[in-house]
């Protein structure tokens, strides 16, 4: 893997494993276009919930759907970290497995919280994996969970703990979206930006266009500061990949 190019965080890449890509060919074209977009690294971030599957199952078939594509995978493809995308679920803070979920080699978690008002327990509980279990956190398309009153204050409590903010780059290119994410971005103390891709359809890998709005309105010198930030979350997986 060539750890100058771009990483795209959270990408449902894997076939079979969630709603993103339904098998290996499809897998194999999102990748195609990321190398294409100039990323070198995908983190595989399968949904994990904790009500529909034990840790140990989800791995299970993680390790197998990337099974299926290491036969097909050539050396112009992105290099494919394992991960997820986690779920909140009650006691979170308490699970013993968690590191399991993390992208592989680091203790950075990517993770999605509810679709609702959160309240003071779910706040909490995401503090304890920063501040007691250690995990970097990083929330998942935070713009998506702002329509929620109170959402935007909790969203900037949690910063200040810190965790990180990754804004879909899908949020940039639509005008219903775009101000909201631009702001998101703009406030972060620890942006980032994904495309949280799950096919070739509608929910394409549109990393680079994101990443083209976000320099028009933001100044091209933020682009240094998101592929900084992502770097500073994957350092410890690439080297672990790449001794």
């Amino acid at each position: 893997m060539d750890t100058e190019k771009l990483a795209d965080i959270h990408c449902h890449v894997l076939p079979g494993m969630d709603d993103g890509s339904p098998d290996t060919a499809v897998s194999l074209g999102m990748l195609r276009r990321q190398a294409e977009q100039g990323i070198g690294t995908v983190c595989c971030t399968s949904h994990y919930y904790a009500s529909r599957e034990k840790i140990d199952a989800f791995c299970r078939r993680r390790e197998e759907a990337l099974d299926s594509l290491r036969p097909v995978l050539t050396r112009d493809l992105p290099w494919l970290l394992p991960a997820a995308e986690t779920a909140f679920f009650s006691g979170i803070s308490e699970c013993p497995d968690l590191d399991r979920l993390c992208i592989q080699g680091t203790r950075t978690l990517l993770l999605e919280m509810p679709f609702s008002i959160w309240n003071d327990f779910q706040v909490e509980e995401v503090a304890a994996l920063v501040l007691d279990r250690g995990f970097r956190v990083v929330l998942a398309h935070p713009e998506r969970f702002c329509g929620f009153k109170g959402n935007r204050e909790r969203i900037r409590q949690l910063e200040q703990l810190p965790v990180a903010l990754q804004v879909n780059a899908g949020a940039l290119l639509s005008w219903r979206t775009r101000r909201l994410a631009l702001e998101l971005l703009r406030e972060a103390r620890f942006p980032l930006m994904a495309s949280d891709c799950h096919n070739l359809t509608h929910r394409v890998p549109n990393l680079q266009e994101g990443r083209r709005t976000a320099a028009q309105k933001l100044g091209a010198g933020f682009l240094t500061r998101l592929d900084r930030n992502a770097e500073t979350l994957l350092q410890p997986a690439v080297c672990a990949a790449n001794p």
